[in-house]
């Protein structure tokens, strides 16, 4: 059993702030009730898309080769068909991502969170090569993190019959992790209603794989390597290009 190193996300310290900011910036992103109305605040019930129509400006803090650079670029743009955004890569001046290429990791801010951060501090990174078998969903994995999607297992709806002492062992004993540590990241389904999430999708770029072993039964996902069709879905939700009532 092998799975790469898994993304963590680079979370908000301030739960507050990364509300505030989320909102500022699009006002949908406030949890609504059934009946469409906006309700209280509360701790991860609100989205983190970014305002529909904008440009979001995309920089590199470091100086990946030529090569690299390009790989990456014609990777998220291959988000593009599926959100109302325009991507514009810039050489200097502010920007809302800042791609760094010689971290330690591979995680993202996940949408507006990005807005947090000083001008000079990435909020995406990507510690992996062009040549490793991963590198291209590694790229549209965490630049789904950036356009503001979250991990896939973690959908209210997944009912992933884990087996969870093997899972704290798997991530302790491969990548140092802690109970809660996998509980944040792996185990613990994520809060919101419909209008922060589509239909669950184990094909979706932003899925952990899950390896037999660590359910219990027969059930597994393996390394998904492109965006599925639901998750352009749910980004045509976000960002959509025509508003309406009905739209899918």
């Amino acid at each position: 059993m092998n799975i790469s190193t898994p993304c963590k996300t680079i979370r908000a310290v301030d739960e507050l702030a990364s509300y505030d900011a989320a909102i500022l910036e699009n006002p949908d992103n406030a949890q609504r009730s059934s009946t469409g109305r906006r309700s209280k605040r509360a701790i991860g019930t609100w989205s983190k898309f970014w305002g529909n129509g904008r440009t979001l400006r995309i920089a590199f803090v470091d100086t990946p080769t030529q090569t690299k650079r390009l790989a990456i670029q014609a990777l998220i743009k291959q988000w593009q068909p599926s959100v109302n955004l325009h991507f514009e890569f810039i050489d200097q001046g502010e920007s809302e991502i800042r791609i760094s290429t010689s971290s330690a990791t591979n995680d993202s801010a996940v949408g507006t969170d990005a807005l947090l951060y000083e001008q000079h501090v990435p909020t995406l990174n990507l510690n992996i090569e062009i040549g490793h078998p991963e590198f291209e969903a590694t790229v549209l994995h965490e630049f789904g993190h950036a356009l503001g999607l979250q991990h896939e297992q973690q959908h209210p709806k997944a009912n992933i019959p884990w087996d969870k002492p093997k899972v704290y062992e798997f991530y302790k004993t491969h990548f140092g992790w802690t109970e809660q540590e996998t509980d944040l990241y792996v185990l613990t389904p994520l809060g919101g209603s419909d209008h922060l999430w589509g239909s669950y999708d184990k094909d979706s770029i932003m899925h952990y794989p899950v390896p037999n072993e660590l359910t219990t039964g027969d059930w597994e996902v393996g390394i998904n390597t492109k965006i599925s069709m639901l998750d352009r879905r749910v980004m045509r939700k976000a960002y959509p290009k025509y508003r309406s009532i009905d739209a899918d």
